[in-house]
Formats: structure tokens, sequence, C-alpha cells
């Protein structure tokens, strides 16, 4: 009785590694893109949990800030979502880091204030104005709530949403 069990569980391991293996390496295709791009000064950064490549660095101009999101986003395809959190050059680091603070704080307390989405899983990381959204909730209109919520914050400048929807596995 243990060879059968033993030959399911090796088998069942075999095909996710094999499963495994055909997900692009979505942080490499990134950075490679952006080493063509001659844009150097950026790096990409892949959260398996989020799905998310997250664009960091710091760059001379906003069209470059712009260009770079663009080049992962061409270079990732629809495979994941793409932050990008791409400092322009001499702004106040300082300043921004303050901003995107408050801008979680902003987003956790309205989070709080809404009964039904009080006591649900959602997190909110803001980089440049780039909030991230990750966490579980109950339904796709809390999703949805959550996402435009995120939306009509002052200085938010992007939103990527990686709630998911349903009870936790």
């Amino acid at each position: 009785m243990r060879k059968p069990v033993a030959l399911v569980g090796m088998g069942l391991l075999v095909a996710s590694v094999a499963c495994a293996r055909n997900e692009p390496n979505y942080e490499n295709l990134a950075n490679e893109a952006l080493d063509r791009a001659n844009l150097s000064a950026v790096d990409a950064d892949y959260s398996t949990s989020d799905k998310v490549v997250h664009v960091t660095g710091t760059v001379n101009s906003e069209a470059d800030r712009q260009r770079a999101g663009d080049v992962v986003q061409r270079a990732v395809n629809k495979g994941a979502q793409v932050a990008n959190e791409v400092t322009v050059a001499g702004g106040d680091e300082k300043v921004a880091d303050d901003f995107d603070d408050a801008i979680e704080t902003r987003l956790k307390n309205r989070v709080d204030l809404e009964g039904g989405l009080k006591h649900q899983d959602i997190t909110f990381d803001a980089n440049n104005g780039v909030v991230t959204i990750s966490g579980r909730v109950a339904t796709a209109a809390d999703k949805a709530r959550v996402d435009k919520m995120a939306h009509e914050e002052s200085g938010v400048r992007e939103v990527v949403n990686s709630l998911e929807v349903g009870k936790k596995p």
C-alpha cells in the first residue's frame, strides 16, 4: 500500500515543479528590458504573493520615469501587474516618504470606517504615490470599493489592486 501512495506523492511533486517552471521569471524579464532600454538606475522586483513587479530607482525626468514603467509593462505583458515607483531626481525623498505614509494612513482609516470592510484583510503600501493593495476581501464588490477609495485618495498617482476575493483557502 505504501508504494502507490509514494508514487502518487512523487508524481505530484514532479508535476508541481514542472508547472512552476512554466511561469516566466518576471523579475528577470523586466530587468533585462530595463538594461536594454539604458535604464540601469532602475530595478524591478517581483512580488510572487501579489503578482506585482515593483519598479524602483531614480531617473532624471518624468519622461524617463514613465518610460521605465512602459518598458517593464511590455516585458511582462499581462502576466503581472506593474507598480511604477520610480523617483525623479531632485525631489525631496523625506517629503515623499511622509506623503506616502499619510496616504496609507488615510486609506486605512477609510477602510476602518466602512463597516463591511473594517474586519477584512486589507493592506495598503504607498511608494511615490503608487498604492499597492493586497490581502483578501469577501466579494468582488468589496474589491472594487477599496480600489475606488484608493483612486479617489489625494496624492495617488497609480493603484495596483492585488486583493484576492473569497475565503482563505
